[in-house]
């Protein structure tokens, strides 16, 4: 099955029709579809849209996902949205996440300025539970021990053997 993000890239890059496009989103589990008086890219839509090796060099038309169900098509000039969809914060966050498909690219939206869509930090993979094992590296400490069912304070004898875990 194709993934939601390759099917919107299709579609913004002249490669699939708008009925093509909803059967993949339906069969993808999308749980919207492309409304032809609301999001529909049109053969001069496609022809007018250009993007460069850059978020600035996009120009022309996309479509807006805010992750509200519903892509509303935007106009681009020079990598800038006509309008602001998200307040960036002093930290450069958003106060929102959203994207423009544009052109068969992603870009992430600041404000009204397209960027590059930030890399999403993998979930930290948690041991199921406290791992007692002896660990000579340890010898002598109590360290902190992060798991799925909550955090542990494991003790180490002087050899490195666990003599104690408590939860914290």
């Amino acid at each position: 099955m194709r993934e939601i993000g390759e099917i919107m890239r299709d579609y913004t890059a002249g490669g699939a029709a708008l009925e093509e496009t909803n059967a993949a989103l339906a069969e993808a589990g999308a749980g919207f579809c492309l409304e032809p008086d609301r999001n529909a890219l049109t053969e001069e839509d496609l022809r007018s849209t250009t993007v460069g090796h850059y978020p600035d060099m996009a120009n022309g038309y996309g479509l807006l996902d805010s992750g509200t169900g519903s892509m509303e098509k935007v106009h681009v000039t020079n990598g800038v949205l006509d309008h602001a969809v998200n307040t960036v914060l002093p930290d450069g966050g958003t106060s929102m996440t959203a994207y423009v498909h544009i052109c068969g690219k992603t870009y992430e939206v600041f404000g009204d300025t397209l960027g590059e869509a930030a890399g999403k930090k993998p979930a930290e993979t948690l041991p199921d539970q406290v791992d007692l094992s002896r660990r000579t590296d340890l010898a002598g400490q109590t360290v902190e021990q992060r798991t799925k069912i909550g955090k542990f304070a494991v003790t180490y004898d002087e050899n490195g053997y666990a003599v104690r875990s408590t939860r914290i």
